[in-house]
């Protein structure tokens, strides 16, 4: 697959996009379970000693860690949609690439949901007079978001690397004696 200069420029955004949106999700899950703990219920409770300002400066780091996120994961939609014409006539001799975009759309949609919660939270963060760990916005949009949503975190983590790891050793490739079938 031969890509102008632009599409190697866009394949490029993409990747950096994938850096900035992972890592950010990585370090908002490390900020955010430093706080909680599972309890004998097998939900998560916030650890004895976080009162209410230590969760709430957690809950602000997060919240910035979320502008970071966010706009890795639109970096990369951006350069998805201008690379998907290029590629999409690619699907059937590069096996790697069709896979990689049908798990790069299942993330998208996951990320969705997830950078809904996220904007959420931060326009009460950012925006309220009054923020308090305990309002209902916080409970909704940030403690829910990993009581029930912390599979979808996985899940990304999991589809983008896949993702990378096709991009770099790219299996299922027909080669020429296959393509005349």
């Amino acid at each position: 697959m031969d890509l102008s200069k632009k599409g190697k420029i866009f394949v490029t955004l993409f990747f950096i996009g994938i850096i900035i949106w992972i890592g950010g999700s990585i370090t908002r899950s490390s900020i955010a379970y430093d706080i909680f703990e599972l309890s004998n219920k097998q939900t998560i409770v916030l650890r004895p000693w976080a009162d209410e300002k230590i969760a709430l400066i957690t809950v602000r780091n997060f919240a910035v860690g979320s502008i970071y996120t966010i706009t890795g994961f639109l970096l990369t939609v951006v350069s998805f949609f201008f690379l998907l014409p290029k590629i999409k006539s690619n699907f059937k001799k590069e096996g790697w690439l069709l896979i990689s975009t049908f798990l790069y759309v299942l993330a998208f949609v996951s990320e969705m949901i997830l950078s809904y919660f996220d904007v959420r939270l931060n326009l009460y963060v950012f925006f309220s007079s009054s923020v308090s760990y305990y309002s209902q916005e916080i409970q909704s949009f940030f403690y829910d978001r990993f009581k029930k949503f912390s599979f979808l975190i996985i899940y990304n983590w999991l589809a983008i690397f896949t993702i990378v790891f096709l991009f770099f050793f790219k299996p299922l490739r027909k080669n020429e004696e296959q393509r005349i079938i």
